[in-house]
């Protein structure tokens, strides 16, 4: 019982952390204010989102950082729910297969602002400097705490 609550509350807090962090503790680049958009502008940037996921107009650009921060929150909110798993789930293969899925997951996570989405290009953007290697700390500390869970789960098992 103390192991289920332990790892599980550290994942549920790394789960919140990873979708605190883009949002709020280091936010990533905000978004434009597409209400004072024309109309005109506002179609033109529709048809643009759907080919690339950018706003090109003179009066914004939604960047690439804005994906990532939403991609995370859905880890974050799936991490989340495997750790609530984690602390109903009684038997011990459940909870190595759990950890084993959110150390996947956090490579998942790593890869979102590192290779598959990324953040904006210019080195000095807050999203760069901040968000960014926070989401790959956080992602390097869940995949280590659910190394240890699998490690000390395995053990256990087989006493």
């Amino acid at each position: 019982m103390k192991n289920r609550l332990i790892s599980s509350s550290i994942f549920i807090i790394i789960g919140v952390l990873i979708i605190l962090f883009p949002l709020y503790i280091l936010p990533v680049c905000p978004l434009p204010d597409v209400v004072s958009m024309p109309v005109d502008t506002l179609n033109h940037a529709s048809s643009e989102v759907a080919h690339n996921g950018h706003i090109h107009s003179g009066t914004g650009k939604i960047m690439k950082c804005f994906w990532t921060a939403r991609a995370e929150i859905g880890i974050g909110c799936l991490v989340i729910a495997i750790g609530a798993l984690l602390l109903i789930s009684r038997i011990a293969f459940v909870r190595v297969g759990l950890s084993i899925a959110l150390a996947c997951i956090s490579l998942l996570a790593a890869a979102i602002p590192t290779i598959l989405i990324g953040v904006c290009g210019n080195e000095m953007m807050r999203c760069n400097m901040g968000s960014k290697p926070a989401l790959v700390l956080l992602s390097g500390l869940l995949f280590i705490v659910a190394v240890i869970n699998i490690y000390y789960l395995n053990k256990r098992t087989k006493n």
